[in-house]
């Protein structure tokens, strides 16, 4: 047994003052025999063992009172085993760890959160007077707590005005800190209050269990008081993944959604509504059945009706964690192009033909170009106006009038695609449009001749793709396959960078072999202009055979017009940091929340933009400089998946984790620590002194 004033024991010394009484009541008087008194001592007999059973409960009962008060106030404990977890009873420092992750947002009419704000107050309410005490809300970037303090008021503050976030919270790491910050009390006495649901995900339990420093410098484990703030069980489902990508086979603004519904819960659900909504529309919905803790998908096909930059969310019946029961997705949707192509070289058999395979590729299904053939004679008197591309296939160069009309469509947003062929002059285009081209023409230079056996060999292949960019980003893994498996026995030789007219734009996206360019691409204007500088028919390459070249092509026309899918890029969890990079002089002067809150931001020195930590799942929309939203950097956060699953952490598995002697407590269960044994001297001598005064009366 251990005491914690043991000074207080020197008080147990006044029981012996009962003691002494009682001896000196002992000393017998000498008799003096006297007649009559005879007969009242013959009377007397009959009640002297009364008297002596009343006289000995009194100094029984006297030296208790003396004895208890003094071992109570010496707060007495009994010695608890050496392998158990280190607790000093008496005034210890608290840390009150406050569970805020997204499963605490679990409601059947109170939160969860709620539930254990009352805790936390409960566990505030309860401590001693003597007790400092700290609060940590546990986030998924927590930060360190204070030192314990005696100010109550403002750590009921903390707990009042702390929320639930849309993260998973590491309660193994803010235990450490919490522990951390109990080892700046002086007190020997060190607590852990944890207040949360005790869901599987909340506790690395790999990981040991917080310790403290002792007086020597020892690792001690601190008492743990876990406040359940769950329930036995918490059924939930929810939407773990929305997978969106082109239905080429239903048109050519048609998307497939695909619903990952995943089943936490012990009972199988029936007829889940799945649904896909932009604003209040409902574009479309289903139904789906999912098996007690098991995963079902969901495809729902939707045709869009207009292009452009379109933010939704795809949506479940909720249940009690609605949160995690949709997620936003922001797609955008090709818009219709309306495409010239000039073919420098008609010819009557089809698959000969200049435009041949060019006009197949923007036109085959699912392809939103229209495309618009003319010869090189009647293209140039075409009103460039309500045409979003012009395709320069081998075609000689314009006169300066038609030049100027071209670059007017360029600067004022039109795309340009030019590629080589034996109609292309280079000091012809270099004087009439060299202010568009991305680099001045050379000369043609010959790999190899078509016809020589070898030709397969010794021809230049595609060797440096930048698969960074948007316009070849499908093009990995074997993807890549069908451009660098291209032969190309002519193409056009560019002159070296920062000849010719530049502004900073330029970029060649692909290269030969031997170094020279293949592709290179620029800014003109609110325009871009791409150079192929080989042919798109078969007289000097067989790209255009390859599975690559359809695929290509069509975005090629994406990117030129300024509508190229990028959406793969723009994925991010809540608690996470994203990289925008924006297009060309595109700077960003603020980023939204879904509810209408800045977002912090930080720009890169490689053009690119830090946003995050993102703190809440939704749409977030991206200003400009000048102050309106720009669409195409337009991002969708969403939740993670692990924290949907509710699955309780068993008693006997957090008592293996925090050690035997860990106290559990809750409002729930009502249970509480046990009345300490000096709680008890002091009733006992209580109901000793009104024994006594009973007993004196009588």
């Amino acid at each position: 047994m251990t005491f914690a004033h043991p000074w207080m024991l020197l008080g147990a010394l006044a029981a012996l003052i009962p003691l002494l009484v009682h001896l000196f009541d002992r000393r017998r008087p000498r008799p003096h025999p006297f007649g009559p008194m005879a007969f009242v001592l013959r009377s007397q007999k009959r009640t002297a063992s009364r008297l002596k059973l009343k006289r000995l409960l009194l100094y029984t009962l006297r030296t208790l009172i003396l004895l208890a008060l003094p071992i109570a106030l010496a707060m007495p404990e009994f010695r608890r085993d050496a392998d158990a977890a280190v607790t000093v009873k008496g005034p210890a420092a608290t840390a009150i760890v406050l569970d805020a992750s997204l499963s605490m947002r679990w409601s059947d009419g109170t939160s969860l959160f709620e539930r254990a704000r009352d805790e936390a107050r409960d566990a505030l309410a309860d401590l001693r007077p003597e007790e400092p005490a700290t609060v940590l809300v546990c986030t998924h970037a927590p930060e360190a707590p204070g030192a314990p303090a005696f100010d109550r008021g403002r750590l009921r503050q903390l707990i009042d005005e702390a929320r639930p976030t849309y993260a998973a919270a590491d309660l193994s790491r803010c235990l450490d800190l919490a522990a951390r910050s109990l080892e700046e009390s002086p007190l020997a006495g060190k607590r852990l209050v944890v207040v949360s649901d005790l869901t599987a995900g909340s506790l690395r339990l790999e990981s040991p269990a917080p310790t403290v420093k002792g007086p020597t410098g020892e690792s001690v484990r601190p008492e743990v008081v876990l406040r359940d703030a769950g329930r036995d069980a918490l059924p939930n489902h929810a939407l773990v993944d929305l997978k969106v990508e082109p239905a080429l086979q239903a048109g050519p603004r048609a998307f497939q959604f695909t619903f990952t519904v995943k089943n936490h819960g012990d009972a199988p659900l029936k007829d889940l509504e799945a649904a896909v909504r932009v604003g209040d529309t409902t574009l479309g919905k289903g139904f789906v059945d999912v098996p007690a803790h098991g995963t079902a998908q969901k495809s729902l096909t939707v045709r869009f009706t207009q292009g452009g930059t379109l933010s939704g969310e795809g949506t479940l019946t909720p249940d009690a964690l609605a949160e995690d029961d949709r997620r936003a997705f922001v797609l955008a949707v090709p818009r219709p192009l309306k495409a010239l192509v000039v073919n420098g070289a008609p010819n009557a058999t089809r698959y000969r033909d200049e435009a041949f395979f060019v006009e197949a590729a923007l036109s085959a299904p699912g392809s939103p170009v229209q495309a618009v053939v003319r010869d090189a004679e009647a293209g140039w008197r075409e009103d460039l106006t309500p045409y979003d591309l012009v395709l320069l296939l081998n075609v000689t160069a314009p006169d300066q009038a038609e030049a100027a009309k071209l670059r007017t469509f360029v600067e004022n947003g039109g795309g340009l695609f030019v590629s080589m062929g034996d109609h292309v002059d280079p000091e012809a285009y270099n004087t009439r449009l060299g202010a568009l081209l991305p680099r001045p023409l050379r000369l043609v230079r010959t790999s190899v001749e078509r016809d020589d056996p070898s030709a397969e060999d010794k021809a230049e292949k595609l060797a440096q793709v930048t698969t960074e960019h948007p316009l070849f980003a499908p093009f990995t893994g074997r993807a890549e396959e069908g451009l660098t498996g291209a032969h190309f026995y002519r193409y056009m030789l560019l002159e070296a960078e920062g000849s010719g007219a530049t502004d900073g734009t330029n970029q060649v996206l692909a290269a030969y072999q031997d170094g020279a360019p293949s592709v290179a691409v620029a800014r003109r204007g609110k325009g871009r202009v791409a150079l192929f500088t080989s042919t798109v028919d078969r007289d000097w390459t067989d790209f255009p055979i390859r599975t690559s070249f359809l695929p290509l092509m069509q975005r090629f026309a994406a990117y030129l017009t300024g509508s190229l899918e990028e959406r793969e890029e723009q994925r991010v969890r809540v608690g996470e940091t994203l990289a925008l990079r924006p297009e060309g002089t595109q700077t960003v002067s603020a980023v939204k929340a879904p509810e209408g809150q800045d977002v912090p931001f930080k720009p890169q020195p490689d053009g690119t933009v830090v946003v995050g930590p993102i703190e809440q799942p939704g749409t977030f929309s991206v200003l400009g400089a000048d102050g309106k939203p720009v669409p195409a950097l337009a991002f969708a956060s969403t939740l993670d998946p692990a924290e949907s699953d509710l699955s309780r952490l068993p008693q006997d598995t957090l008592a293996a984790h925090f050690g035997e002697e860990t106290v559990k407590a809750s409002s729930s269960d009502a249970e509480r620590p046990p009345v300490p044994l000096w709680t008890w001297l002091i009733v006992a001598a209580a109901i000793a002194f009104f024994l006594e005064g009973t007993l004196l009366r009588k």
